[in-house]
């Protein structure tokens, strides 16, 4: 599944223009939040493939996932330098700074809501992800560890080493 286009480039610009900072900073939010749209299915589409035990799409699902996942962090990336083009630390403290300089109407507050919404679905996603693989090793742990009387299903015992 592809992720949309490359992540937009933060361009040059003078400290002292807040329009053209919220213009820039619009371009990063849009971009991140499709991106954080994209890896909402992916996450999905993985636990699809998690639950039905699907090998190979679980390798290409978590090559599109980590391709999207760097493409946030571009994005991100330049965010935090846009923050520093402007002379603000890059942490919630400088965004926060920097949102209340180019953007005192508060134009971008839906876009950063929707931000903060789906980065929380992505983490909740990944946590459901997590414990339903977290499960499935304690299981065939129990099942096909040492001591266990089971075999792999090809006839072959299967044990761990410590």
């Amino acid at each position: 599944m592809r992720t949309g286009s490359a992540s937009p480039q933060v361009k040059p610009m003078p400290s002292h223009d807040p329009t053209l900072c919220r213009e820039q900073l619009t371009t990063l939010m849009a971009g991140a939040n499709t991106h954080l749209a994209a890896l909402e299915g992916l996450l999905t589409q993985e636990y699809d493939l998690l639950q039905t035990r699907d090998a190979d799409g679980l390798e290409k699902a978590g090559t599109a996932r980590q391709q999207c996942l760097g493409h946030i962090l571009r994005i991100e990336d330049e965010r935090r330098a846009l923050c520093r083009a402007t002379g603000r630390t890059e942490d919630t403290a400088g965004l926060h700074s920097l949102l209340a300089w180019c953007d005192p109407t508060g134009l971008l507050v839906p876009a950063m809501q929707e931000y903060r919404e789906r980065t929380q679905r992505c983490r909740e996603q990944n946590d459901r992800n997590g414990i339903l693989v977290h499960g499935r090793l304690q299981q065939e742990a129990r099942t096909y560890g040492p001591g266990s009387d089971e075999s792999g299903g090809d006839g072959r015992t299967l044990t761990t080493r410590a």
